[in-house]
């Protein structure tokens, strides 16, 4: 990839969608990292992290990540996508674990479905 940087964008990291996604191991996430925390553009990186959590929240219904992106930059305003993205990835690191919370006890889960017995099971992303 270092090659192809060097050779088609003279050293510098490209700065669209496109460009960055033609790059060996750069997928739309990755993209979509880039895009807003390199270059500031509005953009709602989504994992299989976030996905989870979006779905344990009531956020989506998504069965992928493409599906949960498109629900999420529904939901919320372009202008704190960037920074959502980074809100739910560090609240769910330390709130809303992947094997811990389940749906069952964060704070938010808890706030929003405090009659929820089960755990939620996440579609695979």
């Amino acid at each position: 990839m270092s090659k192809q940087v060097l050779e088609k964008h003279k050293g510098k990291v490209p700065k669209t969608f496109e460009e960055l996604e033609k790059l060996p191991g750069v997928g739309h996430k990755t993209a979509s990292v880039v895009m807003s925390q390199g270059f500031g553009y509005p953009a709602f990186a989504v994992d299989t992290h976030i996905h989870r959590l979006a779905q344990r929240w009531g956020l989506t219904n998504g069965k992928n990540v493409v599906q949960t992106e498109k629900d999420l930059k529904r939901i919320f305003s372009k202008k704190i996508w960037s920074k959502l993205h980074l809100q739910i990835i560090f609240y769910g690191r330390e709130y809303c674990k992947a094997r811990d919370c389940y749906g069952l006890s964060c704070k938010i889960c808890t706030t929003c479905y405090p009659n929820r017995k089960k755990p939620v099971i996440t579609k695979k992303a």
